[in-house]
């Protein structure tokens, strides 16, 4: 064997995707299209073994594919070391999609999705929570920063946890700041893939519910982030409202 070759694949695969899973949903070939990214897969059907594998290296990947998948999501968000892991989830059902990106999956298939296409997910997935580059300039509005190489969110000096997926939303709302953005055209940004008007909108919702429940603008008279019926979804610059402004009849609750 060419040794060039095998120190260059022993490099390529020192990134790790910790998969839990139950047998009836995770296959080989699941396991052979994340290999085929360059991810060492460490595959364990119990989730202290996700926690222990955390303790000594944050995963490139965690991907969870179990009958009840946002427990074991929301578990993940809450410990350390996989607080701030991008999240694959692996789900039996279709209907269980809501549930689990509210539990704070970054992104979501079926059991029996083609391993080109979960590839393919899973690499979108790592490429926009893995910027190549990274600037090193902070977004500020009003008593929210957003940090840019740190990848961090602060409200009022209160570091506020997001997922992957939250952050680069918040990211696109940001940098179109004052401005209106569709759903659809705020999630291919965000996963750079092209979904359905009905598929976007249902998507969008969930995520930007999280966001809005974390930045506690559901508390606030004055939002962050406001839903323009119709339209989509923009991160207001200004303190107040005015009263005469012609999108105000448009603002609502989600």
């Amino acid at each position: 064997m060419n040794p060039t070759a095998t120190s260059t694949t022993e490099a390529i695969a020192t990134k790790t995707a910790c998969v839990f899973a139950d047998a009836g949903l995770w296959s080989s070939q699941l396991s052979d299209a994340l290999e085929s990214l360059g991810l060492r897969v460490d595959t364990s059907n119990e989730m202290m073994s996700l926690f222990e594998s955390a303790e000594d290296a944050t995963p490139e990947l965690v991907v969870i594919a179990q009958e009840e998948p946002e427990i074991a999501v929301r578990a993940s968000r809450a410990t350390r070391g996989l607080q701030h892991a991008p999240i694959m989830a692996v789900m039996p059902r279709e209907s269980d999609l809501i549930a689990t990106l509210d539990a704070g999956a970054d992104d979501a298939v079926i059991a029996r999705v083609d391993p080109a296409l979960f590839a393919a997910r899973v690499r979108a997935l790592l490429r926009r929570v893995s910027p190549a580059g990274k600037s090193a300039n902070q977004t500020i509005i009003r008593d929210l920063v957003i940090d840019f190489e740190t990848y961090q969110v602060a409200v009022a000096g209160e570091i506020v946890q997001l997922t992957p997926t939250e952050f680069r939303l918040l990211a696109v709302l940001a940098q179109q700041a004052g401005r209106v953005v569709d759903p659809r055209a705020l999630l291919s940004a965000v996963h750079q893939h092209d979904y359905s008007e009905r598929d976007a909108q249902n998507l969008v919702k969930v995520h930007i519910a999280n966001l809005r429940r974390k930045l506690k603008d559901s508390r606030s008279n004055n939002p962050y982030i406001l839903c323009v019926r119709g339209f989509g979804y923009m991160l207001e610059r200004r303190g107040r409202i005015r009263e005469n402004d012609p999108l105000a009849p448009l603002f609502e609750e989600e």
